[in-house]
């Protein structure tokens, strides 16, 4: 029920250059919605945006209450409670406004599952619902079509622009609990796929002498995405292939083919229709073009300095929906991608049996957590960048993967940058499960899967293991920090979520939940377009370099390389200092050679330094350089063994705690209110001062110890089951030891330069004040 995979690979080539070139920023996006909001308000009438009686007339174009209802309806969507004193008289209005327009009526349908499900609710979705299914075309051309007025004849009338708010209306009301029969989805799927012209779009009327339109198209697709989902439910979870919907795949082309004619200069009405194309398919690019970050960049360059976009009030709305239902948190890209050996045999891929899979599970988790999620459509094509719209890569099928040694870079940079790699055997595909885990190996030779322990977050929070039918095995691989890659072998939760298969199953929907949140670390959802990537930027000109030595031991020296790739753009791009950051083997001299400000040893296992090694560190700290030791992820094996080799090192030295006013604090960066992970405030609870400890060795702070992660807080990405500082605050503390260091342990405190913007979607909770540092070490990693 997609397009074929050798039309996506060749629509797509170009991706990567498709973004648009000055993309409105998510800062940019959240200003231009609440100007929006506040335009919307302001044009408000004794609480509605309608007059309050039915004027009489129209000829069937009267859609009384149609502009209270896109207007409650964009303001719901953005995040306003229904039970806003603002909202309330609107709501009020329209539970009771005798509505005999489609339009009106479609778009009041939008807002009942807005609202809490009650006694009263309930009898108002029947009657819209009803009211809807009783409007529908059952003669003639017009069979399974819409018309201006509601219940105006079997037959007659009809256009496809009216039409497709008949179609939203009903699929509104079965979010809401009604239920519209099968046939009556057949009937719609049918006219809209008779009706399709020859060149894959639609116009506004069949065969009336006028050429295909966007607008017309995006409401052909976008309806026959909500007609297969009822019709075909229960189907599709058969390992035979890809599923193509030629309808579909042709409609696609023609926006693909067209987009560039329509793209940004569109208008709000056809934005608000290619908006919920792109959502239910999936796909991040019509063409080469992002739709969503062309969209967003046209709308914010063009509103109006009250607020407003176009000649009316629905205009607003429909640019207000497009913002805001576009750039929703995108919980899993799905990889399209072919089997690939190195460019020498190129085959179509499986990686689309369950066409809905992704779709339906993520309806399913924007239900639960009553806000809209998306998720998309990605292939290897694009840049890296684009793969971390979302924090996890799904890549489903039952072949043997074969990809090729750019697109194997692609996703190990994607996985050292912070993101995750799901693999879901389909009909529990052997070869695709052996594959994955080759891939893993090739990826990442350090470390081997192993099957998860029932101890772990993602068999425990929130939904617990305990509770389900069965504990399914779950393999997964860590660089004993985090896991970088999760295979479902034998589950084959793809087909659950295919078929909607919930009850009596339920891990196939809670374990993906758990694991979505282990990867955003619960709360730190992100809008579409917000980042925690970091590039350096080519307008900063450095003026200095810090050298920094990575130490390799007999151990996982290196769990997160992505952290300090991260921290050198930061510092370029903030402090317009380069870090050269080398790799040095202890015990071989090379640590007395370079001119290291900073030596940095890290780890996740036990580990222990011979005698050679720790003359090299002592000799390096006597000569003024400094040294971070820190257990990544708070594993507490190597802290523990941490501890001990110090102990050795400098006897009788024992590290203590920075008092938070210290100069160290603001050498990089002025560090606020330090935030910790929410696994590390389970231990911690409200702590708001880091708990960063030192050893001074003659007379200079030379030593710093932290049991608490910084590494994996380098990368960036939010991820649950880290004990230690939150990645905002563990890169200003490394940036911070760091310029302590090169300025030779005395630093007074600086300006706070710009930081890089670190994506976050939930306001920081007020910060508690606690200057006792907490006596705690780090729970055992599991």
């Amino acid at each position: 029920m997609r397009r074929s995979g050798l039309l996506i690979f060749t629509a797509l080539l170009t991706a990567a250059l498709g973004r648009a070139a000055f993309a409105a920023t998510p800062a940019e996006v959240d200003r231009a919605i609440e100007k929006a909001k506040a335009f919307l308000y302001a044009h408000q009438g004794g609480g509605i945006w309608d007059p309050a009686k039915n004027p009489a007339g129209g000829k069937g174009h009267n859609q009384w209450g149609g502009k209270t209802a896109i207007a409650t309806y964009a303001l719901l969507a953005s995040g306003e409670s229904a039970l806003n004193p603002k909202l309330t008289p609107a709501v009020s209005f329209l539970k009771t406004a005798d509505i005999t327009g489609m339009y009106a009526l479609g778009l009041r349908a939008q807002l009942w599952h807005f609202l809490p499900q009650s006694k009263e609710v309930a009898p108002l979705i029947k009657r819209d619902g009803d009211l809807l299914l009783a409007s529908m075309k059952t003669e003639g051309e017009a069979k399974g079509m819409f018309n201006y007025p509601v219940k105006d004849g079997p037959g007659g009338r009809y256009d496809h622009s009216i039409s497709q708010y008949g179609v939203l209306g009903l699929w509104s009301v079965v979010q809401a609990g009604y239920e519209v029969p099968t046939q009556a989805w057949m009937t719609m799927d049918g006219a809209w796929r008779e009706q399709q012209e020859p060149d894959g779009g639609w116009a506004y009327i069949y065969k009336h002498k006028d050429n295909s339109r966007a607008s017309m198209t995006a409401a052909g697709l976008a309806t026959l995405f909500i007609t297969q989902d009822y019709i075909n439910l229960g189907k599709g979870a058969e390992c035979k292939g890809n599923i193509r919907d030629a309808s579909i795949e042709k409609g696609l082309k023609w926006m693909a083919d067209n987009f560039k004619n329509v793209g940004g200069r569109r208008g709000y009405y056809t934005l608000y229709g290619i908006e919920r194309v792109g959502v239910a398919s999936g796909y991040k690019y019509f063409g080469t073009i992002d739709w969503y970050d062309d969209g967003a960049d046209f709308l914010v360059r063009t509103q109006a300095a009250n607020g407003s976009w176009g000649a009316d009030l629905p205009d607003t709305c429909f640019a207000m929906l497009f913002l805001v239902r576009g750039r929703a948190p995108v919980v899993m890209n799905k990889l399209e991608y072919a089997l690939d050996a190195n460019g020498d045999k190129v085959k179509p891929a499986n990686w689309n049996e369950r066409p809905r899979d992704a779709a339906n599970l993520t309806r399913w988790m924007g239900k639960q957590l009553e806000r809209d999620l998306n998720w998309q459509i990605v292939n290897l094509k694009v840049s890296v960048d684009d793969l971390h719209d979302a924090p996890i890569l799904y890549i489903a099928g039952n072949q043997n993967l074969m990809f090729s040694d750019a697109d194997q870079a692609k996703l190990k940079t994607f996985v050292e940058q912070g993101g995750m790699i799901l693999g879901n055997a389909d009909c529990a595909s052997d070869a695709f499960a052996n594959s994955f885990q080759k891939l893993g190996q090739k990826l990442f030779p350090e470390y081997e899967f192993r099957e998860l322990p029932k101890d772990h977050l993602i068999f425990n929070h929130p939904f617990t293991y305990k509770k389900w039918r069965v504990a399914p095995v779950v393999r997964g691989l860590s660089n004993g920090s985090r896991e970088l890659m999760v295979l479902f072998p034998t589950a084959d939760f793809s087909k659950l979520w295919q078929l909607g298969v919930y009850g009596g199953r339920e891990e196939g929907h809670q374990l993906m939940w758990n694991l979505y949140f282990y990867a955003v670390d619960r709360t730190q959802l992100r809008f579409k377009g917000q980042t925690y990537i970091v590039h350096k930027s080519p307008q900063v000109q450095a003026a200095k370099t810090i050298s920094v030595a990575r130490l390799q031991y007999g151990g996982n020296w290196n769990p997160e390389p992505g952290g300090w790739r991260r921290l050198a753009a930061v510092t370029h791009n903030s402090n317009g200092t380069d870090l050269d950051v080398k790799t040095v083997k202890l015990g071989t001299g090379d640590l007395a050679k370079g001119d290291f400000r900073v030596a940095h040893l890290t780890g996740t296992t036990k580990f222990r330094l011979d005698d050679t090694a720790k003359s090299e560190l002592r000799d390096y700290v006597a000569r003024g350089g400094t040294l971070v030791i820190e257990g990544c992820g708070g594993s507490s094996d190597f802290a523990g063994a941490a501890e001990e080799q110090l102990a050795a090192l400098w006897p009788g030295a024992e590290p203590k705690v920075i008092a938070p006013e210290h100069a160290l604090f603001a050498a990089g960066t002025k560090a606020g209110a330090i935030a910790y992970r929410a696994y590390a405030k389970k231990l911690l609870g409200n702590l708001t001062t880091p708990r960063l400890k030192a050893i001074e060795v003659n007379n200079r702070m030379a030593v710093f110890f932290s049991f608490e992660d910084l590494s994996t807080g380098l990368v960036g990405q939010a991820i649950d089951g880290i004990y230690g500082y939150e990645p905002q605050s563990a890169t200003d503390l490394m940036r911070n030891i760091l310029f302590y260091a090169a300025a030779g342990g005395s630093a007074a405190p600086k300006a706070e330069p710009a930081k890089p913007e670190v994506a976050k979607t939930e306001p920081a909770k007020p910060a508690v004040k606690n200057e006792t540092p907490v006596k705690v070490k780090p729970p055992k990693r599991k």
